[in-house]
C-alpha cells in the first residue's frame, strides 16, 4: 500500500510540472532586423501572435539598432515583420525555456528586391520594363525622369524604335542637336513608317542649317502625313509677316488640309482675302470661322469685319 501511495504521488506531481511549464513564462527572445547591406531598420512592426490561440497576439516595434525584445510562454508563434518600402517577412518561433533566443531577422527593400528581380530576367525583358516605366513618365510629360530609363532601355535592347525617337525627340527639346541626329536616325532605321521621326529630324537639319537635309526629310515627312496643320500654319505666318501672301495662301490651305476644323488658319485666310481685295470670299472665310469656333479668340474680330464688309456691299 505505501509503494501504491509513493506512485501516486509522483504522477501528482509529474501533472503538476507539466501543467506548470505550459504557464511558465518561457524566456525571452530578442530580434534584430537588418536590410540587405546588414543596417539596421528602425520603426519595423513586428506582430507576434501564438499558432494555437489566435487570440494571444503581441505587437512590437525596433528601436534604432533594429532590436526589438518579447519574453513569452512555451508556445509555437507566429512573427510577422512589416514596415513601409521593405518587402514584408514571416516566420515561426518557439522561446527557449528559461534563457534568452536571438533571431536574426533580414527585411529586404522594395527597390533591391525589384533589382533582385530584375535580374532574372532576359536583357530584351529588362529593356521592355524600363521603358514602359519611361512610358510612364512620359504620359505625364516628365522627360526628365524618362530619360534615363530610355537609355537604359536602348543600352539592353538597341532595337526599340520608340525609345531612340523619344531620346531624339527630348535631345531636340534640350538642343542636343548631335545626339538627336543619331537617335531620330536610329529611330528611322529601325522604323521607316515612324512619319513624327522625320519631322523632328527635318527640324533637326534645320536648326543645324543643312537646308538640303531639312527638305529632304521634311518632304518625306509631307509624304507620310506626319506634318500637323500647326507647322504649316506657323509657316504661312512667316510668309504673312514677311509680305508674301502668295506662298502664304498655300501653307494656310495646307493647314486646312490636314485640319479642315483648324479655325486660326481661317481667320488668316479671311484676312489674306481681305488684302487682295476678294470681299466675297474674306466674308465666307471670316464666317467658316465663327462656325468652327464661336467663342474663340478672333470671333469678335470676325463678327465686325463681317458686319462691316456686308454693310458695305
Amino acid at each position: 500500500m505505501k509503494v501504491l501511495k509513493f506512485v501516486s504521488v509522483f504522477f501528482l506531481i509529474l501533472i503538476f510540472t507539466v501543467k506548470s511549464f505550459a504557464g511558465i513564462q518561457a524566456g525571452m527572445i530578442i530580434f534584430k532586423v537588418v536590410d540587405e547591406n546588414n543596417k539596421p531598420i528602425e520603426g519595423v512592426k513586428i506582430t507576434v501572435t501564438m499558432k494555437k490561440r489566435k487570440s494571444f497576439k503581441k505587437e512590437l516595434v525596433t528601436n534604432e539598432k533594429g532590436i526589438a525584445k518579447v519574453t513569452l510562454n512555451i508556445a509555437s508563434y507566429t512573427v510577422k515583420f512589416e514596415k513601409e518600402g521593405y518587402v514584408s517577412y514571416e516566420t515561426v518561433t518557439k522561446p527557449i525555456i528559461s534563457d534568452k533566443k536571438v533571431e536574426n531577422i533580414k527585411l529586404m527593400s522594395v527597390k533591391a528586391a525589384a533589382m533582385q528581380q530584375e535580374s532574372k530576367l532576359s536583357p530584351e525583358d529588362r529593356a521592355a520594363l524600363a521603358f514602359n516605366q519611361a512610358v510612364e513618365f512620359l504620359k505625364k510629360k516628365n522627360d526628365k525622369e524618362a530619360y534615363p530609363l530610355l537609355k537604359k532601355a536602348v543600352e539592353l535592347n538597341p532595337n526599340l524604335a520608340y525609345a531612340w525617337f523619344h531620346l531624339g525627340r527630348i535631345d531636340l527639346l534640350n538642343n542636343k542637336l548631335d545626339d538627336a541626329e543619331r537617335e531620330l536616325l536610329k529611330a528611322i532605321e529601325l522604323n521607316p513608317s515612324m512619319g513624327h521621326a522625320y519631322v523632328l529630324l527635318a527640324d533637326v537639319y534645320k536648326k543645324k542649317g543643312d537646308e538640303e537635309s531639312y527638305q529632304k526629310y521634311h518632304k518625306k515627312a509631307e509624304e507620310m502625313g506626319a506634318i500637323g496643320p500647326a507647322e504649316y500654319y506657323n509657316k504661312a505666318v512667316e510668309y504673312i509677316n514677311a509680305g508674301d501672301d502668295t506662298n502664304a495662301k498655300i501653307y494656310l490651305e495646307k493647314a486646312l488640309e490636314v485640319d479642315p476644323k483648324y479655325a486660326d488658319a481661317y481667320y488668316q485666310l479671311g484676312l489674306l482675302y481681305l488684302r487682295i481685295g476678294d470681299m466675297k470670299k474674306c466674308v465666307e472665310t471670316l464666317k467658316k470661322y465663327l462656325e468652327i469656333a464661336p467663342n474663340g479668340k478672333y470671333a469678335a474680330d470676325c463678327q465686325g469685319l463681317i458686319q462691316g464688309l456686308s454693310g458695305s456691299q
